[in-house]
C-alpha cells in the first residue's frame, strides 16, 4: 500500500515531510487537508488523528501522526534513497536523532 499523507503544505511541519519523501523517492499519495479551513478539525479527519494536527501519515494499518517519525519511516521503507538519509546504524541515527529532537522540542 501506497502511504497516504494528510498535509497542508502551508505549514512547516508538513512542507518538511514533503520534502523529505521527495527527496527519498517516496510513493507516496498526499491527501489536502485545509489547515486554514480547519479542516484537520472535522470528524472525517479526527478518527485519523484524534488530537487534529497535520500532518499524519497512514500506510496499511499503522497511522503515525508526527512530522519526524513521518520522515524516519519513509526513510525506513524507502527502497531508493531512505538509508542514504537515515542509515541503518545505530551510532549515525543517534546523531540525526539528537538533531532531530532538537528541532522539534527546541
Amino acid at each position: 500500500m501506497v502511504l497516504q499523507l494528510y498535509a497542508d503544505p502551508i505549514t512547516i511541519n508538513c512542507h518538511k515531510v514533503l520534502a523529505a519523501l521527495d527527496h527519498i523517492g517516496a510513493d507516496y499519495k498526499m491527501i489536502y487537508v485545509d489547515y486554514l479551513a480547519q479542516q484537520q478539525k472535522l470528524t472525517g479527519y479526527l478518527h485519523i488523528n484524534p488530537n487534529s494536527t497535520i500532518p499524519a501519515a497512514v500506510h496499511d494499518d499503522l497511522i503515525i501522526t508526527k512530522s519526524n517519525a513521518i520522515m524516519q519511516y519513509a526513510a525506513d521503507i524507502s527502497e531508493y534513497k531512505g538509508a542514504e538519509v537515515y542509515p541503518k546504524n545505530l551510532k549515525q541515527r543517534a546523531f540525526i536523532n539528537s538533531w532531530l529532537f532538537w528541532e522539534a522540542f527546541g
